[in-house]
């Protein structure tokens, strides 16, 4: 086991497996990839119109959600900078699972650990059945954390 990537979203379970992740990495001398996922969902209905600043408002939306998800990544990176292990840190945009398997897929990872559930103060990680999502598509072991 020598990759270990950690799903994070600021929540305090996602932390928890963080801290897990972290163990489990100077235990077996791995590397740890902090990744948070930024998926902005504006609300859009077929019948009304499209406002013309739609894409601006979504793209504006993400890029503070990218800041956001860079300080909760420096901040985990930070906080373990002193354990030895060496870490990563990933922000993607895009579908939460999706993102997740594919990471882990290219990135040849051994393990995904993430929380059971999250929610970040935007919300826009963990939401609904992610866990369940990764799991059954995840292409190594995954380890969830309970609360």
């Amino acid at each position: 086991m020598k990759k270990i990537l950690v799903p994070v979203d600021g929540s305090e379970i996602s932390l928890k497996a963080a801290a897990q992740a972290v163990r489990l990495a100077e235990k077996f001398s791995s590397e740890v990839t902090f990744l948070t996922v930024v998926q902005i969902d504006l609300p859009y209905y077929e019948t009304a119109a499209i406002p013309p600043n739609y894409a601006k408002m979504q793209d504006e939306l993400q890029m503070a959600a990218s800041k956001e998800s860079e300080k909760i990544l420096n901040a985990l990176v930070k906080g373990y900078k002193d354990t030895g292990v060496v870490l990563n840190k990933k922000v993607l945009i895009g579908t939460v699972d999706v993102e997740i398997e594919e990471y882990a897929r290219t990135g040849g990872f051994d393990l995904i650990v993430m929380g059971r559930r999250g929610f970040s103060p935007v919300k826009r990680f963990f939401v609904g059945s992610t866990t369940k999502k990764v799991l059954a598509s995840a292409p190594c072991s995954v380890l969830i954390v309970k609360e």
